[in-house]
């Protein structure tokens, strides 16, 4: 579910505490941590405005980390320029960065990197970017794997005038995850909903032939004959768990008294 800002009204009251509290720098980081809902980039902006210690901005963003609302990459560089010391900033970079919602674009880098003037800062500011995404899955293996041979030669799994082991590049992006059309099994009902218990059976799936169908439990099916009646409810198809326990007629033989004679 997503996180809804503080209202205006209750953020102003948070604020003017803050802003008002001239005892201790202490008190006023009490008073955000003690604070409920959650914020935006315009909000948190400026509450980190309203602390002026560098150390205490540090403290004030390491707090706000689980309580920031989805933003982009423009709105996150208020937060950011909210703070003097550039190697802070990228502290506060690495807090924010899993609530940037275009960090993956140039645009949005493009904003990130834009409140760094230092190259150095640049790079480092990139790197952080990094880590919550991955390429790798973006990336299309033209052939097959390949070896170096002596002479220059190379060895390959592609076949000779197919260096597209896998197929086309077209054909391999609509295979890629997240793209092409999305494969269901045929035998899959979609109108059904998955179970809320996790260890049950699914029920967009036709249900599994039992056991009972297959090989049947001992004293139900096949040798020796099926006890005459109706059919015995369970635990009577049951597996022998016992002498006394289990199907109609664990020993093998329906019938069957204590004298030894079948009557």
């Amino acid at each position: 579910m997503a996180k809804e800002a503080l209202a205006a009204e209750h953020f102003q009251v948070l604020y003017d505490r803050i802003q008002q509290e001239t005892d201790s720098y202490n008190k006023k980081l009490q008073i955000l941590y003690a604070s409920r809902g959650y914020f935006n980039s315009d909000q948190a902006s400026v509450l980190l405005h309203a602390i002026s210690r560098p150390a205490d901005k540090l403290k004030a963003v390491k707090m706000l980390e689980p309580r920031l609302c989805r933003m982009s990459c423009q709105e996150a560089r208020d937060i950011l320029t909210a703070i003097n010391i550039h190697n802070d900033r990228l502290i506060a970079l690495d807090s924010i960065k899993r609530v940037l919602t275009d960090y993956q674009t140039t645009v949005g880098e493009e904003y990130i990197l834009s409140t760094f003037p230092f190259e150095g800062d640049k790079k480092t500011a990139l790197a952080i970017l990094r880590t919550v995404r991955s390429d790798v899955a973006d990336k299309i293996g033209a052939g097959g794997h390949q070896g170096y041979a002596s002479l220059g030669g190379l060895y390959t799994q592609a076949r000779p005038l197919h260096e597209h082991l896998y197929g086309s590049l077209a054909d391999q992006a609509l295979r890629m995850p997240g793209h092409g059309k999305i494969e269901i099994p045929p035998t899959a009902q979609k109108s059904y909903y998955p179970s809320i218990y996790t260890g049950h059976p699914s029920y967009a799936y036709p249900p599994d032939v039992p056991y009972e169908e297959h090989h049947g439990y001992p004293g139900t099916v096949g040798f020796p004959a099926r006890v005459e009646g109706p059919s015995i409810p369970y635990p009577g198809g049951a597996p022998p768990l016992g002498n006394n326990t289990g199907a109609p007629a664990p020993t093998g033989f329906p019938r069957l008294d204590s004298r030894g004679f079948v009557y």
